[in-house]
C-alpha cells in the first residue's frame, strides 16, 4: 500500500485506531552506530515496524527535535527542549545513516501476534499529538532509554536482564565514546558536573545504544530469549582515526603551560605578564558563569556541583579588566591571593577525590595558579 504511512499519520493525528498488524509483521530495535559529529557521538536507537502483508516498513524515532521550536535556543542551553517521537519510512532513515556512513545493526524482537500489536498500539498512543513530546534528558530519558521503557511496558515489566554490570562510573562509559574526539571530551568534561561521576547500574546503562543492543541480546522475557541474534542491516566503513595525539588536551595544555611559563621568566615585565594574564581570566571567567548557569539554572541534572569552578571562576571576568590598569587594586590582590590558595586545594584533591576532570585541566589548573602568584606580587 503505497500511501499507508500518510494513511497513519493522518489517523494517528484524529487519535483513531491506525494499524492492525497481520502475523507476517515483524518488530525490530535499530541500533545505528556513532557518528562524527558531536550529536551523532553516542549512537542512535530506533524502533522499526514491518508488515509486508500492508507494505508497511517504518521506523519510529525518539531523537527528533524542531527547530522551529518557540525560544529553540534558549531551551537547549536550559535543559528544556521538547524532543519528539517521529515516524520515517524505513528506506529514507536507511539512506541518512548509510550517507553519514554508520553502521545500522537489527534485533527482531520475538513477540506474538498479540505482543506485537499491544507494542505497536503503545507507539502509536506515544505518536499522538499530545504525547509524542518529552523532556529530553542525555543520561536518564533519551532515544535508547524510551525504546526499553516502551518494550518492558508491552510486555507488562517481565523483562529479564542478564547483562552484567561493568562498575563503570557514566563518565567511564562516555568516555568510551570520546577516546578518538579528545577536545569534545575535554568540554564535556568541563560541562558536567560530579553527579555524572556516579556508577550506573545494569539499567542506567542502557542510556547509551550500544549497552541496550547488548543487553536486549542477553534478555529473556518468560524463559525465552527477547530478541533474534543481532543482524547487520548496514556495515559501514572503518572510520578514519581520530585527533593525534600531539594535537589533544592532554599533550597542548602542558606543552602550551611550559612554554608560557617559561617565556614569562626568561622575559620578567609587568606588561608581558598582564598581557599573558589577561585572555585566561577573561576566557575562565566566562568559562565559569556558563557553569553556574548550566549548574543551577537550568533542569540539567548532572551540572552541579562541579569541580571545574575551582579553575573557572566567574569572579575572574571583572578581575580580568582590573588587572590592565596600571596598577592592580588592592581588592583585585587579595582575591588573587584566595584564588592561589583555592587552586593549590584543588590541585591537591584532584588526587585525593578523584573527580571527573582529565588529567590534562591539571595543567590549566597549575598555570592559572602560576598566574595568580606573580600577579599577586606585582
Amino acid at each position: 500500500m503505497k500511501n499507508i504511512l500518510t494513511l497513519l499519520l493522518a489517523l494517528l493525528a484524529l487519535n483513531a485506531p491506525a494499524i492492525t498488524l497481520s502475523k507476517e509483521a515483524t518488530i525490530s530495535v535499530l541500533t545505528c552506530s556513532p557518528g562524527d559529529e558531536m550529536y551523532s557521538l553516542f549512537g542512535h536507537t530506533g524502533i522499526r515496524v514491518t508488515d509486508p502483508a500492508q507494505g508497511l516498513d517504518i521506523v519510529f524515532n525518539y531523537g527528533t527535535f524542531d527547530f522551529d521550536t518557540q525560544g529553540f535556543y534558549l531551551k537547549f542551553a536550559r535543559g528544556l527542549l521538547p524532543y519528539q517521537l517521529s515516524i520515517s519510512r524505513f528506506r529514507y532513515f536507511k539512506a541518512a545513516y548509510e550517507e553519514e556512513r554508520r553502521s545500522i545493526y537489527s534485533q527482531t524482537l520475538r513477540l506474538d501476534s498479540v505482543q506485537k500489536q499491544r507494542l505497536m498500539n503503545l507507539l502509536e498512543e506515544n505518536y499522538r499529538p499530545e504525547n509524542r513530546s518529552y523532556l529530553y534528558n542525555f543520561l536518564y530519558d533519551n532515544c535508547s532509554t524510551r525504546v526499553r521503557d516502551i518494550i518492558e511496558k508491552s510486555l507488562g515489566g517481565e523483562v529479564e536482564w542478564r547483562t552484567r554490570e561493568k562498575d563503570k562510573s557514566f563518565w567511564n562509559l562516555l568516555d568510551e565514546y570520546m577516546a578518538s574526539s579528545p577536545w569534545i571530551q575535554w568540554g564535556i568534561h568541563t560541562i558536567l558536573g560530579s553527579p555524572a561521576n556516579a556508577d550506573a547500574n545494569r539499567r542506567e546503562e542502557m542510556f547509551l545504544p550500544d549497552y541496550l543492543m547488548f543487553a536486549i541480546d542477553s534478555a529473556y522475557h518468560d524463559g525465552n530469549r527477547l530478541a533474534a541474534p543481532v543482524e547487520v542491516v548496514y556495515q559501514a566503513p572503518a572510520r578514519k582515526s581520530g585527533t593525534p595525539w600531539y594535537l589533544s588536551p592532554g599533550f597542548v595544555f602542558p606543552a602550551c603551560v611550559l612554554l608560557l611559563a617559561g617565556l614569562l621568566q626568561r622575559v620578567k615585565g609587568r606588561r608581558l605578564l598582564k598581557a599573558a594574564a589577561f585572555p585566561f581570566f577573561l576566557v575562565s571567567g566566562v568559562i565559569g558563569c556558563l557553569l553556574i548557569f548550566l549548574g543551577y539554572f537550568t533542569a540539567h541534572p548532572t551540572t552541579a556541583p562541579n569541580f571545574n569552578l575551582v579553575w573557572a571562576n566567574p569572579l575572574n571576568l571583572p578581575v580580568a579588566f582590573l588587572l590592565i590598569k596600571k596598577r592592580i587594586p588592592w581588592l583585585a590582590r587579595k582575591y588573587l591571593l584566595v584564588y592561589l590558595c583555592v587552586l593549590a586545594a584543588g590541585f591537591a584533591c584532584w588526587f585525593l577525590l578523584t573527580p571527573a576532570v582529565l588529567y590534562s585541566t591539571l595543567a590549566v589548573i597549575a598555570w592559572m595558579a602560576y598566574l595568580s602568584y606573580r600577579l599577586q606580587k606585582l
